[in-house]
């Protein structure tokens, strides 16, 4: 987009907002309307001083400013919108951007200086790409029925009016077990729903399941089998069965006082075929998955139904697998013409994740974790706040080094009518909701304090009776707290540039600043070699969770290779290599940050605090940048060693119908499969890397600080 270009909508957004017309302020600048026009659509430049005429007939207030704005010439940052109201904090990095690298590409510059100039200017693009980027995420995450989807919906004023009580959601509620997959809410062009398919060999590993189940009902593994298939979800299980016409009627009985009994049509078609793969094959025949192409529809002004009573409608009929045109969905996006939480500047989206039904740990709800422009909302019922499961999965962020959860997660806590007034205080209950809040906090500070995070952001809400704007008020303050910690980074990095650029003259400051590198370097010597061997094992998360998980559940991750979402090997082996590399490198980051934090606090070392505070940031940026890595071997040990081996997942699809002790027999195999068949390989892997990466990682910090 051209210059002329973006300075015309800008201009035109402005009138439109002083509620001008362009006739009218044609008329107020005495230009002709054509000409307004053609500025307007970019095809006219103008000069600053028609520049001024026309903000000035529009009545902006800030003439200069604007004029200023408008005019800026942007080479390293990506350049923001005219709106942006970062746009100043994005130019004065970009302007000490450019001081940067004017002075990097001098000849004279020692190399000392080259690299922290070179370090600089990649640092004020990173970190202003991060404050320039306005597309955040709100993940909400919680067991099944805690009521997530309710609380969305109250907060954008999804919901339909149903005569008596509550207003009905918009999406899908009810007791638990009702998603059937990841839901996301956004803005759009209009009223609307988009379906990512399920890919077609995850589906047909659904309906095989479902068929071979029927055909081949397993005997009970540790007393724990449910009605439904072991392979896959009820969920997925329902829309199947939906999809192929095959319910499960229940029995009634009749005004006559006879009985009609409860028929299951899948079985009776089972009885029809020989085998489960015959079975399968029919299932999907009567599915008629050709026809099933659709992967959006909106909402049609024609439409004899009200925007959100279709939406209502057709999200019920695509989650339920209902919906003639649409196949069995991976994600679902609600798309609606509103600006999300009404703060248009920034793009939000609500994500109504999967409910905890038994594993926490699952990689689709914990990969939100790794995305610094998702907000993580931790929903928890009153009674039990905060869940364990909440406490789990703060506990494995902590491990895996996390070091955004104070500013990017928070708790929040969804009572019913008169919980709040049944806490006590000294054995008198409260008197108001808030007092029993209040009671509520101090215990979930107490339960959070053990994980080093009693401070982290709490709120709570009642959706039958407080009203969406103190949830949306909640919500708002997080993403802004995300937000201020972005623009904090990039403030603090420009600060330090500009000493740099104002100190590279002063022979005093080099020598402050030798002094205080020669205190870090010292430390970065003595800290360059790193344990051998680490505590725990690269499997250990691993075999937890198949020790606590349902025998279904296992038996649906060891009939797809360790691939399930509930159970998924590559995602706890990645967990498991993050946290020994935390493990071994926090003690460290923490020591170097002691130095220099000690070295801040001495006024001696004034004019040497932005190459200290540029030393830490480069040392946690690499502590993050080790974890992922880690993360990626171990992930890598699935994908590259386990998943191929053939013989491995056979011997484990063999222990299913066995009785009582599935889990210790699927545990043995994995443990096996570590420490005996290779030999701890993958901790010295993990060990090796993390060795490696540490030793780049401090020579980089050395070259950062090496003066000559």
């Amino acid at each position: 987009m051209n210059n002329d270009l973006k300075i015309g909508q800008y201009l035109t957004s402005l009138r439109e907002q002083a509620g001008l017309k362009q006739i009218d302020l044609a008329k107020k600048i005495a230009w002709s309307p054509a000409v307004l026009s053609r500025v307007e659509n970019g095809e006219r430049s103008v000069t600053e001083d028609e520049l001024e005429i026309v903000l000035g007939g529009i009545g902006v207030d800030d003439v200069t400013g604007i004029k200023q704005a408008l005019t800026r010439s942007w080479e390293i940052l990506p350049e923001p919108a005219f709106t942006d109201r970062d746009s100043n904090l994005l130019w004065e990095a970009e302007q000490t951007a450019k001081q940067i690298r004017a002075l990097a590409e001098r000849p004279n510059v020692n190399a000392f200086f080259q690299r922290r100039l070179a370090r600089y200017e990649e640092e004020l693009v990173n970190a202003g790409a991060r404050v320039l980027n306005k597309r955040f995420k709100v993940a909400f995450v919680g067991t099944i029925g805690v009521g997530k989807s309710t609380a969305i919906c109250r907060a954008e004023g999804l919901e339909l009016p149903t005569g008596q009580g509550m207003p009905k959601a918009v999406l899908e509620t009810g007791g638990g077990g009702v998603t059937l997959c990841e839901v996301h809410v956004r803005q759009g062009p209009g009223f609307g729903l988009i379906a990512e398919p399920c890919p077609h060999e995850e589906l047909r590993r659904h309906v095989y399941e479902f068929a071979n189940f029927l055909k081949n009902p397993p005997l009970s593994d540790d007393d724990e089998n449910e009605p439904g298939s072991p392979g896959i979800s009820r969920e997925v299980e329902r829309a199947v069965r939906n999809m192929a016409h095959l319910p499960r009627k229940r029995g009634e009985r009749r005004s006559d006082g006879s009985v009609v009994p409860a028929i299951d049509e899948a079985r009776v078609l089972a009885g029809t075929v020989s085998d489960a793969k015959a079975l399968a094959v029919e299932i999907l025949a009567r599915m008629e998955l050709h026809k099933r192409d659709a992967r959006d529809v909106w909402h049609s002004d024609t439409s004899n139904q009200a925007p959100l009573a279709w939406l209502q409608e057709t999200f019920e009929r695509v989650n339920n697998g209902r919906h003639p045109e649409f196949t069995l969905p991976k994600r679902i996006e609600l798309i609606i013409p509103t600006v999300v939480l009404g703060d248009e500047s920034v793009s939000v989206t609500l994500i109504d994740t999967q409910g905890i039904d038994e594993i926490a740990e699952r990689a689709d709800v914990e990969q939100h974790f790794d995305d610094v422009h998702t907000i993580i909302v931790l929903c928890t019922v009153f009674n039990e706040a905060p869940s364990t499961s909440i406490q789990r999965l703060l506990k494995r962020a902590k491990e895996a080094g996390r070091r955004t959860l104070e500013s990017n997660a928070s708790i929040l806590v969804l009572p019913r009518t008169g919980e709040a007034l049944a806490m006590k205080d000294n054995g008198y209950p409260a008197q108001t909701s808030q007092e029993g809040y209040d009671l509520k906090g101090e215990q979930v500070e107490l339960k959070m304090h053990p994980l080093g995070l009693k401070s982290l952001p709490l709120a709570f809400f009642n959706a039958a009776e407080d009203e969406p704007q103190v949830f949306r008020a909640f919500i708002h303050e997080r993403i802004h707290a995300v937000r201020d910690f972005h623009r904090a980074t990039l403030r603090e990095i420009v600060s330090g540039a500009n000493a740099l650029l104002l100190n590279y003259e002063k022979e005093q400051a080099r020598e402050v600043m030798q002094q205080a590198a020669s205190h870090l370097a010292n430390w970065l010597d003595h800290n360059l070699e790193l344990p051998h061997t680490a505590k725990g094992h690269v499997e250990d998360s691993l075999i937890s969770l198949v020790r606590q998980a349902h025998a279904m559940t296992i038996y649906a991750a060891i009939v797809r290779d360790g691939e399930w979402y509930r159970l998924d090997y590559a995602h706890q082996l990645r967990h498991g290599a993050q946290k020994i590399s935390a493990q071994i490198l926090e003690p460290k980051l923490k020591g170097f940050r002691e130095i220099a934090e000690n070295l801040l606090s001495n006024e001696q070392f004034a004019e040497a605090h932005d190459l200290i505070r540029q030393a830490m940031r480069s040392l946690e940026g690499a502590f993050d940048a080790i974890v992922r890595k880690a993360g990626l071997v171990g992930q890598s040990i699935h994908a590259d060693e386990m998943k191929p081996d053939t013989e491995f997942w056979a011997k484990c699809g063999r222990e299913w119908g066995r009785g009582k002790g599935y889990r210790d027999r699927i545990n043995n195999h994995n443990a096996d499969w570590f420490r005996i068949r290779h030999d701890g390989e993958s901790d010295a892997r993990v060990v090796a890397l993390i060795a490696e990466s540490w030793k780049k990682a401090i020579n980089s910090v050395r070259e950062l600080l090496a003066q000559e």
